[in-house]
C-alpha cells in the first residue's frame, strides 16, 4: 500500500515517524519539517485507500456493536444465545469479540435474526 502524506492533509514535509506507544500502537507520531509534532490514528492511511480488508473488518466491528448493544437493552445472555444456537459459551464469546477477525457470517446473522434484527446489504459505486 502506498499512501502519498497529502492525501491524509500533510501539508509539510515528513521528518519522521514512529508508532506511539503510549496508545499502544492505536497511533502514529509525525515530526513535521517546521519541528511540529502530530498524530494520527493508525489506520487512517487503511479507511482513506478504503483498503478491502479494513472496511471488512471495520462493518464487522460495527455490525457486533450493535448487535451487543440490543443485547445489553433486552437484557439477553450470552448463555441464552448460545442455547438457541446449539453452540457454546465460548463460541458466543469469540463471535462478539471484535478483536479476533476470523468471524462467521452465518452465526452474525443467527444472533441478529434471534434478536428480531435485520441485515441490510448493499453495494454502491466507489468515488
Amino acid at each position: 500500500m502506498c499512501v502519498h502524506f497529502g492525501s491524509l492533509g500533510i501539508k509539510q514535509n515528513i521528518k519522521k515517524v514512529w508508532i506511539d506507544k503510549e496508545t499502544r500502537g492505536k497511533s502514529i507520531g509525525i515530526i513535521l519539517a517546521d519541528g511540529t509534532t502530530d498524530y494520527m490514528p493508525y489506520d487512517q492511511p487503511l479507511a482513506i485507500i478504503k483498503d478491502p480488508e479494513y472496511m471488512l473488518q471495520n462493518h464487522i466491528e460495527h455490525i457486533i456493536a450493535q448487535i451487543k448493544e440490543v443485547l445489553e437493552k433486552k437484557k439477553i445472555s450470552k448463555k441464552y444465545l448460545a442455547q438457541q444456537l446449539a453452540t457454546s459459551d465460548n463460541q458466543i464469546q469469540r463471535l462478539l469479540n471484535p478483536n479476533i477477525l476470523n468471524k462467521n457470517l452465518t452465526q452474525l446473522y443467527k444472533v441478529a435474526s434471534l434478536l428480531k434484527l435485520e441485515f441490510e446489504i448493499y453495494l454502491k459505486s466507489a468515488s
